[in-house]
């Protein structure tokens, strides 16, 4: 103890060996001192593992501090070997789970000259008779596992490694056939699966012994759902111990084993014919079908209530197993019965507890109700192996691409359950990002309408006249305010948007958990298929999202008594990061029009960063930075809208101009594109019909009506010009009687007016400067000052009206405030470096 003064702090090595030794003089037992308690044996543990007690390299090697050193491990390993060899039950537990600390903490040297030892004294706890302490053989399984482990770690010590394995196998065998507790199954199936990873060889000759074994006790029914799950666990590592043949026997037999308790389970609730496509599938033509698997029959005439139940909780762990092959990596290269994966997946998904016409009678209304209150389970069972079929197979799905997609589609329609919900929008999701475009077709509609009615739910508790009338009375009012204020989105969007307030109120809130799986798929679906023709729900879409995530950032306005009633800090921010995730998808997913919530989303992202420390905050930094490309177009030419001679020609500049860098990525709005299938940009896009209003052509204003405008709409200015009578209504089949001709003339200069402030501003965006704008027509120039207010332009509008038609000058005021509406609704566009933060 002397040495601690020379130590010149906590990392110096000299202290190593005085602290082992202090550990071995006060924590550890003996013959003599008793075990104290478990949480000593944690310290101890946590010691060793923190200051590297048994594996620091020492810097004088065969120096004092290095014999120190091993004189101090040496006395703790003859220590734990003493503590093995005890009688006492907790002294020698003690050392056994020490000892498999030693193995995987020890310098590889000392490992390699004493593992044959170690196993040697661990095995024989395990090979003790029944009556020994179930504790003391649970450890020496957990540390002969560390053993196996570290030993799978050395190359030149494989043969070795078989040859210790291969001797585990019998007392492990021994120790599951025994009606032994939950914790010593589990420790011998843990160090099983120890054995199948590291030294596959030594199982070989055992293969079907342990399989079966396995197999019997997974269909005992009296373990509990983690043993099971271990033991399915091992079920699918077992493969890798045999040729690779084993992986698709495997395989087989579990499917028919399934298969047929379902035949018995679902025994008029389903067609007979199951059981014989199921047959069909997995055995090979000319053979004939297997009446019992692994001592269990495929098929019963009927057992009793319990019998189902077991077998139904077997058929779990044998769809989990299944899940596990699919998943785990396999050595070589193996053939997958993908027909017959899906189809049992089918068959389970398509039995929703409704008793078949035909066999309606056989079965009594107990036993639906007991099948009913089972199926839960197995329909999540079920979707977990679809979605592990889809992970595991990968592009060799497709082939059977229609079949899922139907499958998938279908259960959307039946599936009411939060927690089965939320796992077909993952595998809708996992089936959109692995196979893309191609199934975005097919399944678009359907997540769209699933999403659209668990993020925007009714309720179905009140009568469709009451809902029409509350949402009829809303709307009347929301529009009445809305006329003072000014309209900002189409009338449709404005009923969608009430329709939501109204139902948020009346229907039980959506688990939120719900919430952020629908909108992950449809992240995935803007991602992958924002680029189809998608004017039927595109737009549903983007409002809904837009909504979700102006509500998640206000802490849930809508539902937040409730939310915060049942959910948790976390979830609610899992709810807000996936409602950002969805808003960025759709602001940069491919469209024909401009973003339609862009400001709204930058605004959203912008008061996302500002938090400190959160997802939230990263999320949205990584999108402001995303979406840098739609703020500043920089580089880019102005958009020379002059020079478009037509409605397709504008519309194909101002797509590309603005969202795609002047690259080729959209497709023009022209006529063609109404041949394919596409409509006309949305009518309440006013921006886009504001931009798209000052690429119009105009001439001069001449000394006659007849000279001045060039207009491609069919308006009534065009009949005008070419002699047409128009009735006073506006209709085109009344005439006109001559005394209103004064007004009609007015009303033909005020929109004539219009189209000149919109040639005004289409030269606007091609020559705009810092005061004056230069507006350039045949060889003289007219300078029109920016401010439309300008008593300048009003004197010489007037003047250039009252030449040419002697009209009063109110009604070229009037034009003026036309103008002025023009170009307050078109926003200017600076060629400059955007404000920093």
């Amino acid at each position: 103890m002397a040495g601690l003064t020379d130590a010149k702090n906590m990392y110096d090595v000299a202290l190593r060996p005085a602290m082992l030794r202090t550990i071995l003089q006060e924590d550890l037992p003996d013959e003599k001192k008793p075990f104290s308690s478990p949480s000593s044996l944690s310290r101890i543990v946590s010691l060793l593992q923190t200051h590297r007690l048994l594996s620091e390299p020492l810097p004088d090697s065969g120096g004092k501090l290095t014999q120190r050193w091993k004189s101090a491990v040496d006395d703790w390993i003859a220590r734990l070997l003493s503590l093995l060899s005890t009688t006492t039950p907790d002294k020698c537990w003690a050392g056994i789970c020490l000892l498999g600390v030693t193995c995987q903490e020890c310098s590889p040297e000392l490992f390699l000259s004493s593992y044959t030892v170690w196993f040697e004294k661990l095995l024989v706890h395990i090979q003790s008779s029944p009556a020994d302490s179930q504790f003391v053989k649970v450890a020496a399984c957990n540390s002969i596992s560390d053993l196996i482990t570290r030993l799978g770690g050395f190359p030149n010590v494989k043969k070795e490694g078989t040859s210790l394995s291969g001797k585990i196998v019998q007392p492990v065998l021994k120790l599951l056939n025994e009606d032994s507790s939950d914790a010593l199954c589990e420790g011998a199936v843990h160090l099983l699966c120890a054995v199948i990873n590291f030294f596959p060889g030594s199982l070989h000759r055992h293969y079907d012994t342990v399989e079966t074994t396995v197999v019997s006790k997974i269909l005992c029914g009296r373990c509990s759902i983690n043993v099971s799950k271990k033991l399915a666990h091992c079920l699918a590592l077992l493969p890798k111990a045999r040729d690779e043949d084993s992986w698709l026997s495997s395989m087989r037999k579990i499917l028919l084993l399934v298969n047929g308790f379902l035949t018995e389970i679902f025994q008029g609730l389903e067609e007979d014919a199951k059981w014989d496509e199921a047959v069909r599938l997995l055995v090979p033509p000319g053979e004939v079908p297997p009446l019992t698997l692994w001592d269990q029959q495929l098929l019963e005439q009927g057992s009793d209530k319990e019998k189902k139940r077991s077998k139904l909780s077997s058929i779990s762990v044998l769809m989990f197993s299944c899940c596990l092959m699919l998943n785990n990596p396999y050595p070589v290269q193996v053939t997958v019965p993908i027909r017959s994966l899906l189809a049992l997946v089918e068959r389970v998904l398509m039995v929703d507890g409704s008793l078949s016409y035909t066999r309606s009678h056989f079965v009594i209304s107990a036993e639906q109700e007991f099948i009913c209150s089972e199926l839960p389970v197995l329909h999540s069972y079920s979707l977990d192996l679809l979605s592990s079929v889809i992970k595991g197979i990968r592009s060799q799905l497709l082939p059977h691409a229609a079949r899922t997609v139907r499958l998938v589609k279908e259960y959307f329609k039946s599936c009411e359950l939060p927690d089965l919900r939320i796992k077909i929008y993952s595998i809708a999701k996992m089936l959109l990002m692995s196979m893309g475009v191609g199934i975005a077709i097919y399944l678009a509609q359907e997540v769209v309408n699933n999403s659209l009615l668990d993020l925007n739910p009714t309720d179905d508790g009140i009568s469709s006249a009451q809902n029409s009338k509350a949402s009829s009375d809303a709307l009347l009012q929301h529009s009445s305010r809305k006329r003072k204020q000014g309209t900002t989105g189409s009338l449709e969007q404005q009923h969608d948007r009430i329709l939501l307030e109204t139902a948020s109120h009346n229907h039980p809130t959506t688990p939120a958990s719900l919430k952020i799986a629908a909108l992950e798929a449809l992240e995935a679906l803007l991602t992958v298929g924002g680029a189809l023709k998608s004017e039927s729900w595109r737009s549903k879409v983007d409002h809904i999202i837009i909504t979700m995530a102006i509500d998640s950032c206000k802490g849930g306005s809508i539902n937040e008594e409730r939310f915060l009633c049942n959910g948790h800090a976390s979830v609610y921010a899992d709810l807000h990061l996936a409602a950002l995730r969805a808003l960025l998808a759709s602001v940069l997913s491919p469209s024909r029009v401009r973003p339609p919530h862009l400001a709204r989303a930058l605004e959203l992202f912008n008061r996302g960063r500002q938090e400190t420390g959160t997802k939230v905050s990263e999320f949205c930094a990584h999108a402001l930075l995303a979406l840098e490309v739609l703020i500043h177009p920089r580089g880019l030419p102005l958009v020379d809208f002059s020079a478009a001679s037509s409605y397709d020609e504008v519309s194909h500049r101002f797509s590309e101009a603005i969202f795609s860098g002047g690259k080729k990525l959209s497709i023009p709005f022209s006529s063609g594109m109404q041949e394919l299938g596409h409509s006309p940009p949305d009518s309440d896009d006013d921006l886009y019909e504001n931009w798209l209003d000052s690429s119009k052509e105009t001439k001069a204003p001449g000394d006659s009506l007849g000279k001045t405008i060039e207009s491609e709409a069919p308006s009534e200015i065009l009949r005008v010009q070419q002699g047409e009578q128009i009735p006073e209504g506006g209709s085109s089949g009344g005439k006109s009687d001559g005394t209103n001709d004064k007004e009609l003339t007015a009303a033909t200069v005020d929109v004539e007016m219009r189209q000149c402030g919109d040639t005004i501003m289409g030269e606007v965006h091609r020559f705009q400067e810092s005061t004056s704008i230069q507006l350039h027509e045949s060889s003289e120039g007219i300078t029109v000052p920016k401010s439309v207010e300008d008593p300048k332009v009003t004197e010489k509008l007037t003047g250039i009206v009252s030449g040419a038609d002697g009209l009063e000058i109110a009604n070229v005021v009037m034009a003026d405030k036309s103008l002025e509406s023009d170009m307050e609704s078109i926003p200017d566009i600076v060629d400059a470096e955007p404000d920093s933060d």
